[in-house]
């Protein structure tokens, strides 16, 4: 598992008992792309014949089995190790907030090619690939031997490769590299994702159509569904919700403060001690500029 400095601690509280899990610290923050190279440097010094999925942390699947049958889907797509295979999960709404993979027309087998990268969408567009049925949702999950992560970064991403690539073959190689080695050529790797830095420059992808419900609870419209349903919106807080024909909504509130609606549809209202946030549920995306901002005028946050 890799994680951050700063999240080491925290996870290995987290991990409990289970000492077998084997933590890879990163040095610092440079994205994904450094991150997915070292775990495969780790992997091919160790079982260099094996096969490596990267996944992210932070998602919410429901059906373990259905996720570990696509998994296993994807292992024997990507066990002769000529491409990298990805996870892509079908839309179930017109989300602006992912990035989508396009696959070929009438493709509907269980292993379909990538024909490109699609970054997060308008509105307009996410409902048009939802009635398309021509482009999955990209869930950050990737299965592919070490040997082919090692190679695509070596000549897709010179920029990761060039401060970063020497200290991976020595890894790979089972050579010794001491924490502060590590550190020096880490720092010289310019931070990027491992999608824009390899998979979007040309690496050989195809995708497993998953089977499995997926979300990355990573925006308010997706965390939506995991919140309780009260008169036809999505609440949680402590008070009761008054809700006067309006449905559709997302409501987070922290404070104590009844939150009354009226006559509103698909908004997203979060209320902290520290701010009131009220966007409609195609702006939510932005709400990082909006935690930018309060965080340069030395405001609060809102969670």
């Amino acid at each position: 598992m890799v994680v951050p400095s700063e999240l080491a601690r925290v996870t290995r509280r987290a991990l409990g008992a289970h000492r077998d899990v084997r933590l890879l610290v990163e040095p610092e923050a440079r994205d994904t792309a450094p991150a997915v190279a070292w775990a495969a440097a780790r992997v091919a010094r160790e079982r260099d014949a094996g096969v490596l999925g990267i996944f992210p942390a932070d998602h919410h699947i429901p059906d373990p089995a259905r996720f570990a049958r696509d998994v296993r889907t994807a292992v024997r797509a990507a066990a002769d190790g000529a491409r990298i295979v990805l996870i892509g999960v079908e839309p179930t709404r017109a989300d602006t907030g992912y990035g989508y993979l396009a696959v070929g027309p009438g493709e509907r087998g269980d292993v379909v090619d990538v024909r490109r990268f699609v970054e997060k969408p308008d509105a307009a567009r996410a409902r048009r690939w939802l009635r398309g049925g021509r482009h999955l949702w990209n869930a950050g999950m990737l299965i592919a031997t070490p040997g082919r992560i090692l190679e695509e970064t070596r000549r897709r991403a010179p920029e990761v490769w060039r401060g970063l690539g020497r200290t991976l073959e020595r890894v790979a190689a089972g050579r010794r590299v001491d924490r502060a080695a590590l550190g020096r050529a880490w720092r010289r790797a310019r931070p990027m994702s491992f999608d824009y830095a390899v998979l979007e420059r040309g690496a050989p992808v195809r995708a497993v159509r998953a089977g499995f419900r997926w979300s990355d609870v990573g925006s308010w419209d997706a965390l939506a569904e995991h919140l309780p349903r009260a008169a036809g919106n999505h609440f949680r807080g402590a008070p009761p919700l008054v809700a006067l024909d309006s449905r559709e909504n997302v409501i987070w509130n922290t404070t104590g403060k009844a939150v009354v609606l009226l006559g509103v549809k698909r908004l997203v209202v979060v209320e902290t001690a520290d701010a009131l946030l009220v966007c409609e549920k195609e702006r939510a995306q932005d709400v990082r500029k909006v935690a930018d901002e309060l965080s340069r005028r030395g405001g609060g946050g809102l969670a």
